[in-house]
């Protein structure tokens, strides 16, 4: 079969139709999603200053975690300080003593533990206890306390037990004079 000039003509008239239509839907669709990259874009170029600003507060929250940090290992290294790294049992009764005599108060006996192994938050401490009794009248009695309270030398102990007896005789009839008991924990740092 003979396929006549008009026929061809009409033939590459259709295919051209075809091409023309296919390249028009292509065009189209590229434009769409030209028009969504652009929106895309749009969108993102509005978000830019609050990526921004969440960016420099994000850093000053991060410049302030820092500093909050560093005050926060300063203290941690003032705390540790502040913990003999050795309890001296002799030291520590040579002080008691003198804090007593100085209160007018007669040691009637002195003893302290072997130190033993304390773990607090996954630190670890060794904290040893002393007991001591002294005798003499209530107001030197209380001075001696607020003295152990007070003293730098306590600061990270603490009087667990207190125990105030009372003579109820005595040899030559004169008003009894109290003893006390003071159990004394310490601590100190292992590092």
């Amino acid at each position: 079969m003979k396929i006549s000039k008009t026929s061809w003509a009409l033939l590459a008239f259709g295919l051209i139709i075809i091409a023309g239509a296919s390249l028009f839907i292509l065009f189209e669709n590229e434009d769409s999603r030209k028009t969504d990259l652009e929106n895309r874009i749009a969108l993102a170029e509005l978000s830019i200053p609050k990526v921004a600003g969440d960016i420099a507060t994000s850093t000053e929250q991060a410049n302030q975690l820092a500093a909050q940090l560093e005050e926060a290992l300063g203290k941690l290294a003032q705390a540790k300080g502040q913990f003999p790294e050795m309890i001296q049992s002799i030291e520590y009764a040579s002080v008691l003593v003198q804090l007593a005599a100085e209160s007018g108060l007669d040691v009637l006996s002195f003893s302290s533990s072997e130190a033993t192994k304390l773990t607090l938050n996954k630190l670890d401490f060794k904290m040893t206890e002393f007991k001591i009794v002294v005798r003499g009248d209530i107001h030197p009695i209380l001075s001696f306390i607020s003295a152990i309270d007070k003293g730098e030398d306590f600061l990270t102990g603490s009087m667990d037990v207190i125990d105030l007896t009372f003579d109820t005789t005595t040899a030559d009839d004169a008003l009894p004079k109290p003893a006390i008991t003071i159990t004394l924990l310490l601590i100190s740092y292992e590092g």
